[in-house]
């Protein structure tokens, strides 16, 4: 058996216990789900599910930042806006405090919107209410999380 022969060279040979078929087609939902905790615990990939979370704002923060200039920084403000709604649907009750720092920054840009994108459209060099800092400290708050969390 390919798998088998597989998951003793990696070091997982008690998994053959599970009666391994020679292709995913025919393993079947519930040993596949016990092949998937045998190789991811259950806190592994709770771990990863937040770190993944976290890289999805990571990233709008990111093309927020890039977008803030004369010509885009109304996308740059509707992306905020998008990742405020991603931080909104996460359910990790554990990063809560993080998620709420998060929320208050984007809650304060977002609220002085208007202002801010016509500062930016008179001088480009402009930061009004420190937007881009803002938003920096926020990306910043994602890889301190993310960094945090691989750790354990």
């Amino acid at each position: 058996m390919k798998i088998t022969k597989h998951l003793d060279a990696i070091g997982l040979s008690h998994i053959k216990k599970i009666r391994m078929p020679e292709g995913l087609d025919t393993l079947g939902f519930a040993n596949f789900t016990k092949l998937l905790d045998y190789i991811m615990p259950e806190k592994e990939r709770r771990q990863s599910e937040i770190i993944i979370s976290y890289i999805r704002i990571y990233t709008h923060l990111n093309t927020s930042f890039n977008l803030l200039n004369k010509q885009t920084c109304r996308r740059a403000i509707e992306y905020l806006s998008m990742t405020k709604k991603i931080i909104k649907n996460t359910s990790f009750r554990e990063e809560k405090p993080y998620f709420r720092r998060l929320l208050r920054i984007l809650n304060f840009v977002i609220r002085n919107k208007k202002s801010i994108i016509s500062d930016i459209k008179k001088d480009e060099t402009s930061d009004p209410y420190h937007v881009k800092t803002s938003v920096l400290l926020a990306q910043n708050i994602c890889i301190l999380r993310i960094l945090k969390i691989n750790k354990h």
